[in-house]
């Protein structure tokens, strides 16, 4: 007698007994995959005539990626359907298909195999499986919450410029594509008067150039970045801390790193382009009072988020190899941003400076470090340097 065992069908919810590091990979190549498809059908243009494949794959890869880079202006060419598609994408990217599908999990109080531990952990870059779920939880609610108050900062001024309607989903967009570190925008269907005054004939990729003037919008925008960047874990530890109480080591790191990076960058580029004058949305070119702003806000967002406030190709050299560097370093583990993370850097630099001074431990924030973890921040670093030199080449 033969006894056959039938499989049940995987549901989403089985996909996460599969191998976690797998699992994490096929998902962004399979949202990546949808978002193609979705945005090559011919109503997901204005035009009413399909992106094609090359444009539709790229912008679905800069989405869910959160890079910023596109190939057709986000408001001149996508319809309502093809920017809600975008917007989609820039979420999930962000937060992460496991972390969404983690979050359906715990709140569907579904008993978690220690696969699917492991997963939610890898996803959220937690440190244990204890509460694994309730992180996630959080991750959602401190998303939602931070997306949603930036969304009514950012309406607030835009619908002064652009009307009720289009103020909002702009502000809407905006928030969600600051806090993901997507560099996405609307504002490109919008030219404003000293886009005019500087000889420009429509808006198209001007991102937030026009803006210079509103310490609001700019600001809003910044805080959206660096939130986003910080990462789950320090937020959470942030908002659960309690009176007295005192940051773990990584929090710590995380904050202090993203403070001297800001500061840095910020003098740097304030130094390097005060004088520079030669394009009217250039730093020299605006008001002081606006500088300082246009520089820390060149400082907040190479680190992974793609916006702009001054135009980018009259940067002197120096000025775009900060920038370059910056966009190498990225964000915080766990964050919605890119690059090697600050805290690989962090650790690479304290290596050096253990070394300078002759001392045999490698002491970060007076917390001794194994050789093992430099070790693998120089094996981090090592191949993304391989991979942008050889990109470049």
């Amino acid at each position: 007698m033969a006894i056959v065992n039938r499989s049940k069908t995987p549901s989403p919810i089985r996909l996460l007994n599969i191998n976690p590091l797998r699992l994490i990979v096929s998902s962004f190549a399979l949202v990546i995959l949808t978002g193609t498809l979705l945005l090559m059908l011919p109503f997901a243009t204005k035009s009413g005539s399909s992106a094609g494949l090359l444009t539709a794959l790229f912008t679905s890869t800069s989405a869910v990626c959160v890079t910023g880079l596109i190939l057709e202006d986000t408001a001149t060419y996508w319809s309502t359907y093809g920017k809600s598609v975008i917007l989609l994408l820039i979420q999930i990217g962000g937060l992460g298909i496991v972390t969404i599908t983690s979050f359906f999990y715990s709140f569907m109080r579904r008993k978690a195999t220690l696969k699917t531990l492991f997963v939610a952990k890898e996803s959220t870059s937690s440190f244990n499986f204890e509460d694994v779920f309730a992180l996630v939880r959080k991750i959602i609610a401190i998303t939602l919450v931070t997306e949603g108050i930036g969304a009514v900062l950012l309406s607030w001024r835009f619908v002064l410029r652009y009307g009720l309607r289009d103020g909002i989903t702009k502000g809407i967009f905006q928030a969600v594509s600051a806090y993901c570190n997507a560099g996405f925008d609307l504002h490109g269907d919008t030219i404003a008067p000293g886009m005019l005054a500087a000889g420009a004939t429509d808006g198209k990729f001007s991102s937030l150039i026009a803006w210079n003037n509103d310490p609001v919008v700019i600001l809003t925008t910044g805080f959206l970045i660096i939130s986003g960047g910080l990462g789950f874990l320090v937020w959470s530890e942030i908002l659960s801390i309690r009176k007295g109480g005192r940051l773990h080591f990584h929090s710590r790191v995380v904050l202090a790193m993203t403070g001297i990076l800001l500061v840095v960058g910020m003098i740097a580029f304030l130094v390097t382009e005060w004088h520079n004058t030669q394009h009217p949305y250039s730093l020299g070119s605006l008001p002081v009072w606006q500088r300082p702003l246009a520089a820390f806000f060149q400082s907040v967002t190479p680190r992974t988020a793609g916006f702009n406030s001054i135009d980018q190709a009259s940067l002197y050299d120096t000025s775009k190899f900060i920038t370059v560097i910056l966009m190498f370093i990225g964000a915080a583990p766990g964050s919605t941003g890119g690059g090697i993370k600050i805290t690989t850097f962090a650790v690479f630099v304290a290596t050096i400076l253990s070394d300078i001074t002759n001392h045999d431990e490698i002491v970060l924030s007076r917390h001794r470090l194994s050789r093992e973890t430099f070790t693998r921040a120089l094996a981090v670093m090592g191949l993304g340097m391989l991979i942008v030199l050889t990109a470049t080449i």
